[in-house]
Protein backbone atom coordinates (compact mmCIF):
# COMPACT_ATOMS: atom_id res chain seq x y z
CA UNK A 1 0.00 0.00 0.00
CA UNK A 2 1.27 3.76 -0.32
CA UNK A 3 2.72 4.99 2.83
CA UNK A 4 0.75 8.65 1.99
CA UNK A 5 -2.18 7.97 -0.10
CA UNK A 6 -3.43 11.46 0.98
CA UNK A 7 -1.13 14.05 1.55
CA UNK A 8 -1.16 16.33 5.02
CA UNK A 9 -3.62 18.93 4.71
CA UNK A 10 -6.66 20.63 6.87
CA UNK A 11 -10.48 20.58 5.70
CA UNK A 12 -13.07 22.84 6.54
CA UNK A 13 -15.68 20.45 7.92
CA UNK A 14 -15.62 18.45 11.49
CA UNK A 15 -15.09 15.25 9.63
CA UNK A 16 -16.37 11.62 10.84
CA UNK A 17 -14.75 8.56 9.44
CA UNK A 18 -15.87 5.73 9.46
CA UNK A 19 -13.75 2.62 8.08
CA UNK A 20 -15.74 0.06 6.08
CA UNK A 21 -13.40 -2.18 4.14
CA UNK A 22 -9.70 -2.85 4.78
CA UNK A 23 -6.83 -0.84 6.93
CA UNK A 24 -5.86 2.59 6.97
CA UNK A 25 -3.32 4.30 8.45
CA UNK A 26 -4.12 8.31 10.10
CA UNK A 27 -1.98 10.55 11.72
CA UNK A 28 -3.79 13.92 13.16
CA UNK A 29 -1.73 16.68 13.85
CA UNK A 30 -2.68 19.59 16.11
CA UNK A 31 -3.58 22.67 14.42
CA UNK A 32 -0.78 25.16 13.17
CA UNK A 33 0.27 29.03 14.40
CA UNK A 34 -1.91 30.87 12.14
CA UNK A 35 0.36 33.46 13.50
CA UNK A 36 3.20 31.64 11.18
CA UNK A 37 1.86 32.19 7.88
CA UNK A 38 -1.45 34.90 8.30
CA UNK A 39 -2.42 34.53 4.60
CA UNK A 40 -2.99 30.99 4.72
CA UNK A 41 -6.56 29.73 5.08
CA UNK A 42 -6.30 27.52 8.24
CA UNK A 43 -9.09 25.39 7.15
CA UNK A 44 -7.32 24.59 3.41
CA UNK A 45 -3.47 24.50 4.74
CA UNK A 46 -2.27 21.75 2.00
CA UNK A 47 -4.54 22.46 -0.60
CA UNK A 48 -4.44 24.57 -3.88
CA UNK A 49 -0.78 27.00 -3.75
CA UNK A 50 -0.86 26.03 -0.28
CA UNK A 51 2.33 24.13 1.01
CA UNK A 52 2.14 21.68 4.26
CA UNK A 53 4.80 19.20 3.83
CA UNK A 54 4.83 16.47 5.80
CA UNK A 55 8.26 16.87 7.49
CA UNK A 56 7.39 20.36 8.62
CA UNK A 57 4.34 18.80 10.90
CA UNK A 58 7.06 16.19 12.19
CA UNK A 59 9.42 18.74 13.10
CA UNK A 60 7.72 21.14 14.34
CA UNK A 61 3.58 19.96 14.78
CA UNK A 62 2.33 18.29 17.49
CA UNK A 63 1.18 14.40 16.39
CA UNK A 64 -1.91 14.15 18.62
CA UNK A 65 -3.22 10.79 17.02
CA UNK A 66 -1.47 7.62 15.28
CA UNK A 67 -3.70 4.86 14.49
CA UNK A 68 -4.72 2.44 12.34
CA UNK A 69 -8.37 1.93 11.42
CA UNK A 70 -9.68 -1.41 10.59
CA UNK A 71 -13.39 -2.24 9.57
CA UNK A 72 -16.29 -1.27 11.48
CA UNK A 73 -13.56 1.44 13.37
CA UNK A 74 -15.03 5.65 13.39
CA UNK A 75 -12.87 8.63 13.84
CA UNK A 76 -13.07 12.11 14.24
CA UNK A 77 -11.42 15.01 13.25
CA UNK A 78 -12.10 18.52 13.87
CA UNK A 79 -11.85 21.39 11.22
CA UNK A 80 -8.40 22.32 10.81
CA UNK A 81 -6.59 20.04 12.00
CA UNK A 82 -3.84 18.47 9.96
CA UNK A 83 -4.02 14.45 8.75
CA UNK A 84 -2.71 12.56 6.59
CA UNK A 85 -3.80 8.96 5.61
CA UNK A 86 -1.95 6.03 4.41
CA UNK A 87 -2.68 2.61 3.05
CA UNK A 88 0.31 0.47 4.83
CA UNK A 89 0.02 -3.40 4.91
CA UNK A 90 2.66 -5.58 6.87
CA UNK A 91 5.03 -7.72 4.58
CA UNK A 92 3.32 -10.85 5.73
CA UNK A 93 -0.15 -9.40 5.15
CA UNK A 94 -2.19 -9.49 1.10
CA UNK A 95 -2.91 -6.23 0.03
CA UNK A 96 -6.28 -5.35 0.49
CA UNK A 97 -8.74 -2.49 -0.78
CA UNK A 98 -9.13 0.21 1.92
CA UNK A 99 -12.42 1.81 1.90
CA UNK A 100 -13.74 4.72 4.29
CA UNK A 101 -16.64 6.80 4.11
CA UNK A 102 -16.83 10.74 5.54
CA UNK A 103 -19.64 12.41 7.04
CA UNK A 104 -18.74 16.31 7.25
CA UNK A 105 -20.39 18.19 9.44
CA UNK A 106 -20.70 22.26 7.97
CA UNK A 107 -20.73 24.60 10.67
CA UNK A 108 -18.50 27.04 9.14
CA UNK A 109 -19.14 26.21 5.65
CA UNK A 110 -22.92 27.44 6.68
CA UNK A 111 -21.38 30.64 8.26
CA UNK A 112 -22.19 29.44 11.74
CA UNK A 113 -19.11 30.35 13.66
CA UNK A 114 -18.79 33.85 15.38
CA UNK A 115 -16.23 35.40 12.90
CA UNK A 116 -18.35 34.84 10.11
CA UNK A 117 -21.27 36.30 12.21
CA UNK A 118 -19.39 39.46 13.26
CA UNK A 119 -19.00 40.14 9.31
CA UNK A 120 -22.88 39.29 8.72
CA UNK A 121 -23.43 41.85 11.67
CA UNK A 122 -21.04 44.81 10.53
CA UNK A 123 -21.89 44.35 6.94
CA UNK A 124 -25.95 44.75 8.71
CA UNK A 125 -25.31 47.86 10.03
CA UNK A 126 -23.36 49.20 7.16
CA UNK A 127 -20.16 49.30 9.23
CA UNK A 128 -16.28 49.08 7.41
CA UNK A 129 -14.21 46.18 9.04
CA UNK A 130 -11.23 48.62 9.55
CA UNK A 131 -9.91 45.64 12.24
CA UNK A 132 -9.61 42.78 10.09
CA UNK A 133 -11.31 43.58 6.26
CA UNK A 134 -12.29 41.10 4.18
CA UNK A 135 -15.68 41.99 4.30
CA UNK A 136 -16.79 41.29 0.80
CA UNK A 137 -18.82 37.94 0.10
CA UNK A 138 -15.97 36.73 -2.18
CA UNK A 139 -13.22 37.62 -0.06
CA UNK A 140 -12.00 34.78 2.15
CA UNK A 141 -12.54 35.47 6.09
CA UNK A 142 -9.97 33.55 7.58
CA UNK A 143 -7.33 34.74 5.50
CA UNK A 144 -5.40 38.17 6.59
CA UNK A 145 -5.02 39.80 9.92
CA UNK A 146 -7.91 37.41 12.03
CA UNK A 147 -4.64 35.33 12.06
CA UNK A 148 -2.55 37.60 13.34
CA UNK A 149 -4.71 38.06 16.56
CA UNK A 150 -3.35 36.90 19.64
CA UNK A 151 -4.51 33.14 19.89
CA UNK A 152 -6.84 33.10 22.33
CA UNK A 153 -8.86 35.99 20.72
CA UNK A 154 -8.44 33.82 17.38
CA UNK A 155 -9.66 30.66 19.10
CA UNK A 156 -13.16 32.55 20.56
CA UNK A 157 -13.89 33.84 16.86
CA UNK A 158 -13.24 30.53 15.18
CA UNK A 159 -15.43 29.13 17.47
CA UNK A 160 -18.23 27.67 16.66
CA UNK A 161 -21.92 28.30 17.55
CA UNK A 162 -22.86 26.02 20.31
CA UNK A 163 -23.92 22.77 20.28
CA UNK A 164 -28.00 22.93 19.97
CA UNK A 165 -28.22 26.55 18.00
CA UNK A 166 -30.30 24.69 15.45
CA UNK A 167 -32.80 22.90 18.02
CA UNK A 168 -36.21 23.77 18.05
CA UNK A 169 -36.21 24.44 21.73
CA UNK A 170 -32.13 25.51 21.93
CA UNK A 171 -31.12 24.91 25.75
CA UNK A 172 -30.21 28.65 27.36
CA UNK A 173 -26.79 28.08 26.86
CA UNK A 174 -27.38 27.70 23.43
CA UNK A 175 -30.28 29.82 22.74
CA UNK A 176 -30.40 33.56 20.92
CA UNK A 177 -29.38 35.58 24.17
CA UNK A 178 -26.80 33.60 24.77
CA UNK A 179 -24.94 33.50 21.92
CA UNK A 180 -25.50 37.40 21.37
CA UNK A 181 -23.85 37.99 24.27
CA UNK A 182 -20.79 36.01 23.64
CA UNK A 183 -21.00 37.08 20.21
CA UNK A 184 -21.10 41.03 21.50
CA UNK A 185 -18.43 39.90 24.06
CA UNK A 186 -15.58 39.04 21.03
CA UNK A 187 -16.85 41.50 18.33
CA UNK A 188 -15.59 44.18 20.86
CA UNK A 189 -12.04 42.47 21.93
CA UNK A 190 -11.75 42.57 18.57
CA UNK A 191 -12.14 46.07 17.88
CA UNK A 192 -14.39 48.21 19.88
CA UNK A 193 -14.35 50.90 17.63
CA UNK A 194 -16.23 49.28 15.05
CA UNK A 195 -18.12 47.31 17.81
CA UNK A 196 -19.84 50.84 18.88
CA UNK A 197 -20.86 51.37 15.74
CA UNK A 198 -22.88 48.57 16.03
CA UNK A 199 -26.80 48.73 17.45
CA UNK A 200 -27.06 46.61 19.91
CA UNK A 201 -30.43 45.10 18.09
CA UNK A 202 -28.38 44.30 14.98
CA UNK A 203 -25.66 41.47 16.93
CA UNK A 204 -29.42 40.00 18.11
CA UNK A 205 -31.29 40.00 14.76
CA UNK A 206 -27.96 38.61 13.33
CA UNK A 207 -28.14 35.90 15.29
CA UNK A 208 -31.72 35.28 14.82
CA UNK A 209 -31.08 35.11 11.09
CA UNK A 210 -27.97 33.13 11.15
CA UNK A 211 -30.40 30.52 13.24
CA UNK A 212 -33.53 30.66 10.74
CA UNK A 213 -30.72 30.27 7.82
CA UNK A 214 -29.10 27.20 9.44
CA UNK A 215 -32.62 25.83 10.08
CA UNK A 216 -33.07 26.04 6.44
CA UNK A 217 -30.15 24.48 5.64
CA UNK A 218 -30.92 21.55 7.88
CA UNK A 219 -34.57 21.27 6.44
CA UNK A 220 -32.77 20.70 2.83
CA UNK A 221 -30.68 18.34 3.64
CA UNK A 222 -33.26 16.55 5.65
CA UNK A 223 -35.46 16.36 2.49
CA UNK A 224 -32.41 15.23 0.49
CA UNK A 225 -31.97 12.40 2.89
CA UNK A 226 -35.54 11.39 3.19
CA UNK A 227 -35.20 11.71 -0.98
CA UNK A 228 -32.60 8.86 -0.75
CA UNK A 229 -34.08 6.44 1.83
CA UNK A 230 -37.32 6.54 -0.66
CA UNK A 231 -35.58 5.81 -3.82
CA UNK A 232 -33.86 3.07 -1.70
CA UNK A 233 -37.45 1.69 -1.17
CA UNK A 234 -38.11 1.86 -4.69
CA UNK A 235 -35.38 0.27 -5.62
CA UNK A 236 -36.32 -2.95 -3.64
CA UNK A 237 -39.92 -3.14 -4.65
CA UNK A 238 -38.59 -3.02 -8.55
CA UNK A 239 -35.77 -5.61 -7.66
CA UNK A 240 -38.83 -7.95 -6.63
CA UNK A 241 -41.28 -7.08 -9.09
CA UNK A 242 -38.55 -7.65 -11.81
CA UNK A 243 -36.89 -10.72 -10.18
CA UNK A 244 -38.32 -13.21 -11.87
CA UNK A 245 -36.96 -11.38 -15.33
CA UNK A 246 -33.86 -11.21 -14.25
CA UNK A 247 -33.39 -14.63 -13.28
CA UNK A 248 -34.39 -15.43 -16.91
CA UNK A 249 -31.92 -12.95 -18.33
CA UNK A 250 -29.41 -14.71 -16.26
CA UNK A 251 -29.88 -18.38 -17.32
CA UNK A 252 -30.01 -17.14 -20.94
CA UNK A 253 -26.86 -15.36 -20.61
CA UNK A 254 -27.74 -11.94 -20.68
CA UNK A 255 -26.29 -9.30 -18.87
CA UNK A 256 -29.02 -7.22 -16.19
CA UNK A 257 -29.70 -3.28 -17.48
CA UNK A 258 -31.02 -0.44 -16.10
CA UNK A 259 -33.62 1.77 -17.65
CA UNK A 260 -33.07 5.15 -18.47
CA UNK A 261 -35.19 6.49 -15.66
CA UNK A 262 -33.34 4.51 -13.33
CA UNK A 263 -30.18 5.63 -14.58
CA UNK A 264 -31.24 9.32 -14.05
CA UNK A 265 -32.05 8.21 -10.12
CA UNK A 266 -28.39 6.28 -9.59
CA UNK A 267 -26.82 10.20 -9.01
CA UNK A 268 -30.12 10.78 -6.61
CA UNK A 269 -27.50 13.09 -3.97
CA UNK A 270 -26.31 15.54 -7.09
CA UNK A 271 -29.43 15.91 -8.43
CA UNK A 272 -29.89 19.72 -9.34
CA UNK A 273 -32.58 20.86 -7.01
CA UNK A 274 -31.53 20.49 -3.85
CA UNK A 275 -28.09 22.23 -4.56
CA UNK A 276 -30.40 24.68 -6.18
CA UNK A 277 -32.00 25.22 -2.78
CA UNK A 278 -28.82 25.32 -0.95
CA UNK A 279 -27.50 28.32 -2.96
CA UNK A 280 -30.59 30.44 -2.62
CA UNK A 281 -30.75 30.32 0.62
CA UNK A 282 -27.25 31.29 0.98
CA UNK A 283 -27.97 34.26 -1.44
CA UNK A 284 -30.56 35.49 0.72
CA UNK A 285 -28.19 35.26 3.38
CA UNK A 286 -26.05 37.49 1.55
CA UNK A 287 -28.84 39.71 0.39
CA UNK A 288 -30.01 39.73 3.76
CA UNK A 289 -26.52 41.46 4.89
CA UNK A 290 -26.49 44.15 2.31
CA UNK A 291 -29.84 45.38 2.86
CA UNK A 292 -29.40 47.24 6.45
CA UNK A 293 -29.51 50.67 7.30
CA UNK A 294 -26.51 52.80 8.96
CA UNK A 295 -26.68 53.41 13.10
CA UNK A 296 -28.61 56.92 13.32
CA UNK A 297 -25.97 58.71 15.53
CA UNK A 298 -28.42 62.08 15.86
CA UNK A 299 -31.56 60.32 16.69
CA UNK A 300 -32.06 61.47 19.85
CA UNK A 301 -36.44 61.58 20.25
CA UNK A 302 -36.50 64.63 17.93
CA UNK A 303 -35.81 65.61 14.46
CA UNK A 304 -32.42 66.27 13.01
CA UNK A 305 -31.83 69.77 12.01
CA UNK A 306 -29.90 69.64 7.71
CA UNK A 307 -27.42 71.77 7.89
CA UNK A 308 -27.19 75.02 5.01
CA UNK A 309 -24.84 73.09 2.92
CA UNK A 310 -26.61 69.61 3.22
CA UNK A 311 -26.81 69.63 -0.86
CA UNK A 312 -23.14 69.30 -0.56
CA UNK A 313 -22.21 67.98 2.97
CA UNK A 314 -24.83 64.97 3.80
CA UNK A 315 -24.09 61.35 2.57
CA UNK A 316 -24.52 59.78 -0.94
CA UNK A 317 -25.38 56.08 -2.38
CA UNK A 318 -25.95 54.11 -5.17
CA UNK A 319 -29.55 55.34 -6.65
CA UNK A 320 -29.64 59.20 -5.68
CA UNK A 321 -31.00 61.38 -7.90
CA UNK A 322 -27.61 64.70 -8.10
CA UNK A 323 -26.81 66.93 -10.23
CA UNK A 324 -23.31 66.05 -11.07
CA UNK A 325 -20.58 69.27 -12.02
CA UNK A 326 -19.42 68.51 -15.41
CA UNK A 327 -16.54 71.44 -16.66
CA UNK A 328 -18.34 74.17 -14.41
CA UNK A 329 -22.32 73.20 -15.02
CA UNK A 330 -24.58 71.00 -12.99
CA UNK A 331 -26.38 68.32 -15.17
CA UNK A 332 -28.91 66.05 -13.73
CA UNK A 333 -27.58 62.37 -12.70
CA UNK A 334 -27.68 59.50 -10.81
CA UNK A 335 -25.32 57.76 -8.54
CA UNK A 336 -24.07 54.56 -9.89
CA UNK A 337 -21.59 53.39 -7.88
CA UNK A 338 -19.72 54.70 -3.96
CA UNK A 339 -16.49 53.97 -2.55
CA UNK A 340 -15.13 55.77 -0.09
CA UNK A 341 -15.69 59.74 -1.13
CA UNK A 342 -15.59 59.07 -5.08
CA UNK A 343 -18.59 58.43 -7.24
CA UNK A 344 -19.84 57.51 -10.22
CA UNK A 345 -22.58 58.89 -12.23
CA UNK A 346 -24.48 58.15 -15.05
CA UNK A 347 -26.26 61.39 -16.98
CA UNK A 348 -29.64 61.83 -18.12
CA UNK A 349 -28.59 61.26 -21.85
CA UNK A 350 -26.39 57.94 -20.94
CA UNK A 351 -22.95 59.33 -20.69
CA UNK A 352 -21.15 58.39 -17.53
CA UNK A 353 -18.63 59.79 -15.60
CA UNK A 354 -15.95 58.36 -12.47
CA UNK A 355 -13.91 59.19 -9.86
CA UNK A 356 -16.47 62.75 -9.01
CA UNK A 357 -15.23 64.15 -5.79
CA UNK A 358 -18.46 64.75 -3.17
CA UNK A 359 -18.38 68.00 -3.51
CA UNK A 360 -18.85 67.96 -6.95
CA UNK A 361 -22.82 66.04 -6.83
CA UNK A 362 -25.38 68.63 -5.45
CA UNK A 363 -28.26 66.18 -3.41
CA UNK A 364 -31.45 67.20 -4.73
CA UNK A 365 -33.23 65.36 -1.44
CA UNK A 366 -32.05 65.43 2.24
CA UNK A 367 -31.42 61.49 3.44
CA UNK A 368 -34.07 61.14 5.31
CA UNK A 369 -36.47 62.53 3.05
CA UNK A 370 -35.29 60.08 0.28
CA UNK A 371 -36.74 56.85 2.01
CA UNK A 372 -34.05 54.56 1.39
CA UNK A 373 -31.31 52.67 2.80
CA UNK A 374 -27.78 54.36 3.63
CA UNK A 375 -25.87 51.07 1.91
CA UNK A 376 -22.08 51.22 1.69
CA UNK A 377 -21.95 49.88 -1.59
CA UNK A 378 -17.97 50.40 -1.87
CA UNK A 379 -17.37 46.38 -1.03
CA UNK A 380 -20.15 44.59 -3.55
CA UNK A 381 -19.54 42.61 -6.50
CA UNK A 382 -20.61 43.98 -9.64
CA UNK A 383 -23.08 41.34 -9.13
CA UNK A 384 -23.83 42.25 -5.46
CA UNK A 385 -24.45 45.63 -6.62
CA UNK A 386 -26.54 44.74 -9.89
CA UNK A 387 -29.00 43.25 -7.32
CA UNK A 388 -29.17 45.59 -4.61
CA UNK A 389 -29.98 47.95 -7.55
CA UNK A 390 -32.80 45.97 -7.96
CA UNK A 391 -34.11 45.66 -4.98
CA UNK A 392 -34.23 49.78 -4.70
CA UNK A 393 -36.03 49.85 -7.25
CA UNK A 394 -38.59 47.26 -6.43
CA UNK A 395 -38.85 49.16 -3.24
CA UNK A 396 -39.37 52.52 -5.11
CA UNK A 397 -42.37 50.91 -7.12
CA UNK A 398 -43.83 49.80 -3.88
CA UNK A 399 -43.69 53.02 -2.65
CA UNK A 400 -45.08 55.07 -5.54
CA UNK A 401 -47.67 52.49 -5.79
Amino acid sequence: GKRTSAPPHTDKQDVIVMQTTGKKFWRVYAPTDPNRKPLADPFARGKGEDDLPLYTLQESGELLLETTLEAGDVLFVPAGFPHTTGTVVGEDEPEETSVHMTFNIDTHVWDLDYLSARRMALRRACVKDTALGQSREEDNRYVGKVNELSRELWDDLLEVLPLGFLDEAPSEEAGVESVTQELMRVAESVDPETFGQVESSVWKETVERLREHGMELLEIHRDMYLAAIEEGRTRDAEDAMTAHLEKKDEEGGKRKTLSPERMQRLSLFRVQRYYEKINAAKDKLVEWSYAGTAKDSSASGGAATLPDNWAFTMPVKVGDDVEADLGGAFFPATVTRAAGNKFDVKFFDGDVESGLDRSMLKLLKPPNLAGEDDVDTSNMTPKQLKRWKKQQEKKKKKQNS
